[in-house]
C-alpha cells in the first residue's frame, strides 16, 4: 500500500518520503505529516501567475498588484515582478531589463501585466513580447491614448470597467473588464472628525493646487512634504495610517484632471468616508458627489454637505473575494483555451 502511494512522488525529498514511509509502515497515523505533505504536493502542482508592474511605487496600481498577488484564485500561486525604480533613467532602464529577463526565463503559466500609458505601455509591451506563457494586458491608466489594436492582438486585454472598455475600443480593440479590488483594513471604535482629506502623489494632475485654492479650514494632504500655511502635509503614509485617515476624515476630495478607477475612492467608500470628486473621474457611484473644477462654490457646498449613506454598499462588487473569483475564471479560461488548441 505504501509503495503505491509513494511512487507518484518519487522525485520529492528523501526526508519527506522517509517520514511518510514511517507513518504508513509503522501504522503511526501521523496525520499532521500526511496533511502537510498533501498540501506541499498540491502547491507544487498549482498553476502559477506572475504580476508584472510597479510593485515598489506608491499609488493605486501598486496597491492593486499587491492585493491580487496576495489573494490568488483557487488553484493558483502568484508572485510579482517589479518594473519600477525611483532613481534616474539609467536605473529605470536597468530595472526594466531585469524584469524583461525574469519574465523571459521564468517558469509561469500566465503573465499578468499591469500597464499605464505612454512609456509605461511601451516598456510593458516589450516584456509581453518575450513571455513564454499567455499574457493578460491590464490597462489602469485614465489617460490611455495610444492606438494599440494590432500590438495587443495576441493578448487578453483587460480594462477597469465596461465604460473604459467601450471608451478605449477604438484604440485597443475588444477587451473585458474587471473592477479594482478592495480589502478594507478597518479598526473598531473610530470616530469620524471634520477635516478634509486629499490623498495622492505630488503631481499636477492630482489637483493639489486646486484643493489649496478652496481655502478649507482643515485640509490634510498625503504624498507631499510641504504645503501652504494652514494645510497639513502628511507625506507618504503607511497602510495602517491610510486606513485610519479614511476612517476619521470628514470627507475625501479627488480634484483630479483625469483618473482610471481611483483606489483611494473605493477604499474611502469601503471605510465609510464620503467622497467628492471632479467630473473628470469616470464611472462614479451615485453616492459620490461629482463637481466640475470650474465650480469653486459647488466644491465648498459639497464638502460641507457630503452624501453619507450607501457608501459601503456602493463598492460591494469590489470586495477582494469577489474580484479574485472573477480573475480565477479568466485565468482558467485562458489556460483551458490554450490547452484545447495545442
Amino acid at each position: 500500500m505504501a509503495a503505491k502511494l509513494i511512487s507518484p512522488y518519487a522525485n520529492h525529498s528523501p526526508a519527506i518520503l522517509s517520514r511518510l514511509n514511517y507513518s504508513f509502515f509503522n501504522e503511526t497515523h501521523d496525520f499532521a505529516c500526511i496533511n502537510a505533505i498533501a498540501m506541499y504536493l498540491e502547491a507544487t502542482h498549482m498553476r502559477r501567475v506572475v504580476h508584472v508592474g510597479p510593485t515598489m511605487a506608491p499609488g493605486g496600481m501598486s496597491s492593486v498588484i499587491h492585493l491580487l498577488a496576495s489573494n490568488p484564485p483557487e488553484g493558483w500561486r502568484s508572485s510579482s515582478c517589479n518594473t519600477f525604480s525611483t532613481k534616474g533613467i539609467r536605473r529605470k532602464m536597468k530595472r526594466w531589463r531585469i524584469a524583461k529577463k525574469q519574465i523571459k526565463n521564468g517558469d509561469f503559466d500566465l503573465v499578468h501585466i499591469h500597464s499605464a500609458s505612454d512609456w509605461s505601455y511601451r516598456r510593458k509591451l516589450s516584456i509581453a513580447k518575450v513571455a513564454k506563457a499567455p499574457v493578460i494586458f491590464h490597462i489602469h491608466s485614465g489617460k490611455f491614448d495610444i492606438d494599440t489594436k494590432s500590438e495587443l492582438d495576441d493578448y487578453q486585454v483587460v480594462c477597469l470597467s465596461e465604460g473604459w472598455s467601450e471608451k478605449l475600443r477604438h484604440l485597443i480593440g475588444d477587451s473585458i473588464s474587471v473592477p479594482n479590488p478592495v480589502d478594507a483594513r478597518l479598526n473598531k471604535d473610530v470616530e469620524r472628525e471634520c477635516f478634509t482629506l486629499l490623498m495622492g502623489r505630488n503631481d499636477p494632475v492630482k489637483g493639489h493646487a486646486f484643493a489649496y485654492s478652496l481655502g478649507l479650514e482643515d485640509l490634510r494632504v498625503t504624498g507631499v512634504e510641504q504645503a501652504p500655511e494652514g494645510v497639513t502635509a502628511l507625506g507618504w503614509v503607511t497602510e495602517e495610517e491610510k486606513w485610519r485617515l479614511l476612517q476619521t476624515a470628514g470627507c475625501l476630495i479627488v480634484p483630479s484632471d483625469y483618473e482610471g478607477q481611483p483606489m483611494v475612492i473605493l477604499e474611502a467608500l469601503a471605510a465609510g468616508c464620503p467622497v467628492i470628486a471632479s467630473t473628470n473621474v469616470p464611472d462614479l457611484p451615485e453616492c459620490v458627489k461629482s463637481i466640475s473644477l470650474d465650480d469653486i462654490e459647488g466644491w465648498k457646498n459639497a464638502i460641507s454637505n457630503p452624501i453619507i449613506h450607501g457608501l459601503e454598499d456602493a463598492v460591494a462588487k469590489h470586495h477582494i473575494d469577489i474580484v479574485t473569483k472573477q480573475w480565477g475564471e479568466i485565468y482558467d479560461n485562458i489556460i483551458d483555451s490554450k490547452t484545447s488548441t495545442e
